[in-house]
C-alpha cells in the first residue's frame, strides 16, 4: 500500500474509534480499538502523515520513538504506598506514571484538545524488559494503573528487521492484536506532496526523469547505501535556504544526504546542468511580461530534461506567488472573525476595520498581480508546447498545490480555467471577503 492510501486507512480507524453512541459510549469499546501499526521502510513518511490527519481532523498528536525506552521509563517507576485491606494495613507497591502518558496529559492540559494521536514510532524496537508491558499497553492501553486518556487513539509505526538490526519479530499473540499496515515508497504519490510542499524543482525535475533514484537501500561489501524520501526532502530544505542566502550547492553538500555516491554523482551533475539552464531562462521574467518569439523557440528546442526542469521551476514560482496572496486572505479572514466577535467598542471596531480595509485593498492589487503572472505563463506554456504534454505538467503542478488551488477557486483567472478546462474557476475577487468586509 501506498503512503496515501495508507492516510486514509489510518483517518478512517481514527474517525471510527471516536465515533459514540447517543449514550456517550465509543461504539467500539477501548479495549477492541486495535492500535495501527504501520509497517515500512524507513524515510518514506510515516511521521508525516500523522501530523497531516492531526490537522485535517483538528485533534491532537503527540508522538514518542520508543528506542530510548526503558521499561522503567515508559511503565513509570514503583513506590510504596499503604492501603488498608480488612482491618490490617498493607504496604503497597504502585508505579508513578510513564513519562509517555504523562506527555499526553500534560498535552490536553496545554492544547485542551480532549481528542488525539498517540504516536509511537519504531515500536518494534522496544527493549526485551519492556516486551511484554506493551503487549498490555497494545490492548488496554495502559501502563500499571496508567491508561491513555479517553479519546486518545494509539498509532504504531516500525521498520522491517532488514532495515533496523535493533527490531524484534512480533508474535503472533502481539500481531493478533494490532490493525497491520504496510507500506511502500510510490514516487507519483510522493511528487504530489513534493509539489505541495514547495521541494525544490530541481529534486522534483531530476526524479520525473530518473524515479528509479527515488528510493533505494541495498546492502554492498563497502556498506549500506541508501536514498529515502526523507532524504530528499531534507536535502530540498538546506538548497532552498542556500539559493535564498546565494551559497552554491555541492557535491560535498548532497552526498551528505544521499547515501549513495552514484545517486549523488548523477544528481550533481544534474543539477549543475539544471543551473545552467536558470541562466539561459530567467523565468521570473517571463512570469513578469510578455512572452517573445525568442525565448518561445529556445525553449521549444530544450530536451526533456530541460523541458521539465524549465516548468517546475516555472510552476514553483507561480506556487510562491500564490501562497502570499492565499495567506493574506487567510489572515485577513481570522482577523475580521475575531473583531466580529470581540466585545471592543464600536469605535475600536472600526479603527481595527479600518485596518483590515487598507490590507483588503493591498491583497485585491496582489491577487491582480498574480492573475497576470498566472496568464504570463500559460502564454509561454502554450505558446511553446501547445497541447503537449508539457502543459498538462504545468496545469497538473500548479491545481496539486494547495495555495495555488484555493486562489484559484477563491479569485480565479480565466485564461488558466480555459487551459485547465475547469469551469468552477472563476475570474473574479473573493466574495466572500467582500462581504465581510463590507
Amino acid at each position: 500500500m501506498n503512503i496515501k492510501n495508507a492516510t486514509v486507512h489510518i483517518k478512517n480507524t481514527v474517525i471510527a474509534y471516536l465515533e459514540k453512541d447517543e449514550n456517550g459510549n465509543f461504539i467500539i469499546p477501548v479495549e477492541k480499538q486495535r492500535p495501527v501499526f504501520l509497517y515500512g521502510p524507513p524515510g518514506i513518511g510515516k511521521t508525516a502523515i500523522m501530523e497531516q490527519i492531526a490537522s485535517e481532523m483538528g485533534i491532537g498528536l503527540v508522538s514518542y520513538s520508543m528506542t530510548h525506552h526503558t521499561r522503567q521509563s515508559a511503565i513509570g517507576l514503583p513506590f510504596i504506598t499503604k492501603k488498608k485491606f480488612g482491618d490490617k494495613e498493607y504496604d503497597v507497591s504502585e508505579y508513578t506514571m510513564s513519562e509517555i502518558l504523562a506527555s499526553v496529559y500534560d498535552y490536553i492540559e496545554k492544547t485542551g484538545k480532549k481528542e488525539g494521536i498517540l504516536f509511537l514510532d519504531e515500536i518494534n524496537c522496544v527493549s526485551e524488559t519492556l516486551s511484554p508491558s506493551m503487549l498490555r499497553f497494545l490492548q488496554y492501553k495502559s501502563f500499571g494503573s496508567h491508561t491513555v486518556p479517553e479519546g486518545w487513539v494509539i498509532i504504531t509505526a516500525g521498520n522491517p528487521p532488514e532495515y533496523n538490526k535493533s527490531v524484534r519479530e512480533y508474535d503472533i499473540a502481539t500481531l493478533d492484536r494490532i490493525k497491520k499496515i504496510d507500506v511502500e515508497p510510490d514516487y507519483g504519490i510522493w511528487r504530489e506532496y513534493a509539489v505541495n510542499n514547495n521541494v525544490h524543482p530541481a529534486i522534483i525535475t531530476y526524479l520525473d526523469i530518473k524515479s528509479n533514484s527515488f528510493y533505494n537501500i541495498e546492502n554492498t561489501p563497502a556498506g549500506k547505501r541508501f536514498v529515502t524520501a526523507r532524504g530528499w526532502e531534507d536535502l530540498s530544505r538546506i538548497m532552498c535556504l542556500y539559493d535564498r542566502k546565494g551559497i552554491e550547492t555541492e557535491t560535498e553538500l548532497i552526498e551528505q544526504y544521499l547515501q549513495s555516491p552514484e545517486v549523488t554523482r548523477d544528481f550533481a551533475d544534474f543539477y549543475a546542468v539544471y543551473k545552467k539552464l536558470n541562466t539561459v531562462f530567467d523565468l521570473k521574467l517571463i512570469l513578469e511580461q510578455k512572452t517573445t518569439e525568442s525565448i518561445i523557440k529556445d525553449a521549444k528546442e530544450l530536451n526533456i530534461s530541460q523541458k521539465l526542469g524549465l516548468i517546475n521551476v516555472l510552476t514553483d514560482l507561480i506556487n510562491q506567488e500564490t501562497k502570499k496572496c492565499t495567506e493574506t486572505s487567510n489572515r485577513i479572514k481570522c482577523n475580521l472573525k475575531s473583531i466580529k466577535e470581540s466585545t471592543l467598542s464600536d469605535e475600536e471596531k472600526a479603527e481595527k476595520l479600518n485596518i483590515e480595509k487598507a490590507s483588503f485593498d493591498n491583497l485585491k492589487t496582489l491577487v491582480g498581480i498574480t492573475q497576470n503572472k498566472i496568464c504570463n505563463g500559460v502564454d509561454f506554456m502554450f505558446g511553446a508546447f501547445g497541447n503537449a504534454p508539457e502543459t498538462e505538467i504545468f496545469v497538473s503542478n500548479i491545481t496539486l498545490n494547495k495555495n495555488s488551488a484555493s486562489f484559484l477557486m477563491s479569485f480565479g483567472c480565466d485564461k488558466f480555467a480555459k487551459l485547465s478546462d475547469n469551469s468552477y474557476y472563476k475570474d473574479n475577487i473573493n466574495n466572500e471577503l467582500e462581504d465581510i468586509i463590507q
